[in-house]
């Protein structure tokens, strides 16, 4: 199953909860990397290749630059239906494998169709921009806890931040866990 690197390790553990909160990249407005072929290159060899391969996840070299509003819309709207994970596994494998334009309301529409969705309530949801608002809140949001990039985690108001995190926000949890359970014998002895 494609996936996000290694989030599903996270949601593994019962005392976590992992709460995706919509981070463009690239909001409009705001200029692409413009990285060259060359630099794509160079970026899927060497970060994004052996990511994949650590967290057991297909990947291909980025395509073309694709903004993601219209895709984080409907990611909501899947959420608010019940179906998140499984509407993020398949844009993963969407922009990742497929390659497919994250911007199109059709491609958007049938990859909502693959896992339950309705595909004519997709395209409406996109053409009345029914979640901008809360993306744009959830920007703001990760925007004042001191967020730039993505990926980013926060664990107890830290933050965690780069490429791959995921060893470090375990390490986190499990030091918290650890804390937690020393505070509750201490409470009971």
């Amino acid at each position: 199953m494609a996936t996000v690197g290694g989030v599903p390790i996270i949601e593994e553990d019962p005392d976590v909860r992992v709460e995706w909160i919509g981070w463009e990249g690239r909001p409009p407005g705001q200029d692409f990397a413009g990285y060259s072929p060359r630099d794509k290159q160079e970026n899927y060899e060497n970060k994004h290749k052996p990511l994949a391969e650590k967290y057991n996840v297909p990947i291909r070299l980025a395509g073309a630059d694709y903004r993601t509003t219209n895709a984080h819309m409907v990611t909501i709207y899947a959420r608010d239906k019940g179906k998140f994970k499984e509407f993020r596994d398949r844009i993963y494998k969407a922009r990742w494998v497929d390659d497919l334009d994250l911007e199109s309301p059709e491609i958007l529409a049938r990859c909502g169709e693959e896992v339950g969705l309705d595909g004519e309530e997709i395209k409406q949801v996109i053409a009345e921009k029914r979640y901008l608002a809360t993306l744009h809140s959830q920007r703001a949001q990760g925007k004042s806890l001191g967020i730039y990039g993505i990926p980013s985690f926060v664990v107890q108001g830290k933050i965690f931040w780069g490429i791959d995190v995921i060893d470090d926000v375990r390490a986190e949890v499990a030091r918290l866990k650890e804390e937690k359970l020393a505070e509750q014998n201490s409470k009971e002895g």
